[in-house]
């Protein structure tokens, strides 16, 4: 397990993916741009905005170069790393934010959309275009997860439809990165990301993996996936 990660919650891998998986990647998410959106609406699993900011959720199954890639060697090397455990897909999706109008993302940390108590889990966010502070990448707050290991306070934002975790001065660590590169964060790192200002769309992969099943504690039923590795 990378010490940087436990420390700072977070850790990057400049050149994580191969030429052939950025390309499959981008083919995969332009595919599913070209569906009619379906993502607006209210509320913590529907926290889409349109053209403006867009969850392509699910997927994998329907694309078998996609399923191959989350459930394989290079994101379950990455997993491994962070969590220090055999990792299980959790959640995948791409999000997308449309050009010059691509909405901003508040502070909160993933753990939050759960909604209950769990064991922190990884976010492997995959840049599928240049990112930079102008198209609305990624900030983070340091945070050592293991001194710090709870879920803070989060208000739900009705104008803007999406958890806010945090309310302080601190702009956070931007992510700026190339097509490819890979920002891994635990589950209980605070980030947000900004509005995308530029004429061309921000596309991004997002793969969360697990040490262990997530399940309601009240009802025992499963959250989302807990598909194990083949790489």
């Amino acid at each position: 397990m990378t010490e940087t990660y436990r420390r700072t919650g977070f850790t990057t891998y400049p050149n994580g993916l191969s030429a052939a998986e950025l390309s499959m990647l981008r083919s995969t998410c332009d595919t599913l741009l070209a569906e009619p959106a379906q993502d607006g609406g209210k509320g913590m699993h529907t926290i889409g905005l349109g053209d403006a900011r867009r969850f392509l959720r699910h997927r994998h199954a329907d694309f078998p170069e996609l399923q191959d890639f989350v459930l394989g060697k290079t994101m379950a090397d990455i997993a491994r790393d962070c969590l220090g455990a055999e990792p299980l897909l959790f959640n995948e999706q791409f999000v997308v934010k449309g050009a010059g109008k691509g909405a901003s993302f508040a502070w909160h940390q993933d753990s939050a959309y759960v909604g209950f108590d769990h064991t922190p889990y990884v976010t492997v966010w995959i840049a599928l275009d240049d990112t930079t502070e102008a198209n609305g990448c990624v900030y983070l707050l340091p945070r050592d997860i293991d001194a710090e290991p709870g879920i803070d306070p989060h208000e739900w934002q009705d104008e803007t439809n999406e958890l806010n975790g945090y309310f302080g001065d601190d702009p956070g660590q931007p992510m700026e990165c190339g097509a490819g590169a890979v920002v891994a964060f635990s589950s209980i790192t605070l980030h947000r990301s900004g509005p995308n200002t530029t004429e061309r769309p921000r596309r991004a992969y997002i793969a969360q993996y697990s040490a262990e099943p997530i399940r309601d504690p009240e009802s025992g039923e499963l959250k989302r996936f807990a598909t194990a590795m083949a790489g």
